[in-house]
């Protein structure tokens, strides 16, 4: 497992981004996030990006509560525990014929998780999976899915992924991917507010979240 940790001189957020989590999606996500380490730093703050926890390994879905159980599982919240990003990505790679399940409305009831939204080339947003919200070692956490065998994809990636490296602060990021996507961020936001009221109904009133919530946005400068 390859880890690049990029600072810069000036205080602020710390990101971290996590390709390669099961399976053998490794492959893809090692070749853009390689790319994407290399393309810059940041103006502030603190960068790190490991291109693929593993890049063949047995498939255990990280929807599952044994993923974090698996040696994959356990290196991701090693990752977690060591850097506490501000906002953690996580990249997937998916076949064709997982679309319709990944962004199906249906995908809360089937996989207690919301469904995904496609920012565009078929590259898929979402939140992060609910066992690693509720650790409460990050704030602002997405998943990534990126078609398996589209390099236009990897492109779109990239974008995504340079605006969460150029920006100062959680708001900021939000903002500028809704400047970007507006439909689609307005949607995926509406989706993740839901479901950290999901989360909040299904484990009781005293669950404690460090997850950020867009609802606050603009009230306070997150660092």
């Amino acid at each position: 497992m390859r880890v690049y940790e990029i600072k810069s001189r000036k205080r602020g957020l710390r990101r971290l981004v996590v390709g390669g989590l099961h399976g053998r999606e490794g492959v893809v996500t090692k070749r853009a996030l390689e790319r994407f380490a290399r393309d810059g730093r940041p103006q502030s703050g603190t960068l790190v990006v490991v291109p693929s926890i593993c890049v063949r390994a047995r498939y255990v879905s990280t929807l599952s509560e044994r993923y974090l159980e698996t040696r994959e599982g356990r290196m991701l919240l090693g990752l977690l525990r060591h850097y506490r990003p501000d906002v953690y990505v996580e990249v997937h790679c998916y076949s064709k014929k997982a679309y319709r399940s990944l962004t199906s409305p249906a995908r809360l009831d089937r996989k207690g998780v919301p469904r995904l939204v496609e920012l565009d080339k078929g590259v898929l947003i979402g939140s992060s999976p609910p066992q690693l919200l509720l650790t409460d070692l990050f704030k602002l956490g997405m998943t990534v899915e990126i078609p398996c065998k589209s390099h236009e994809g990897e492109d779109v990636l990239l974008t995504l992924l340079r605006v969460v490296r150029d920006q100062d602060t959680i708001d900021e990021i939000l903002d500028q991917l809704e400047a970007m996507y507006p439909r689609q961020l307005r949607e995926a936001i509406e989706l993740y507010q839901r479901y950290l009221d999901y989360l909040g109904s299904k484990r009781g009133a005293d669950l404690r979240f460090n997850a950020y919530d867009p609802r606050e946005r603009g009230t306070a400068q997150r660092r």
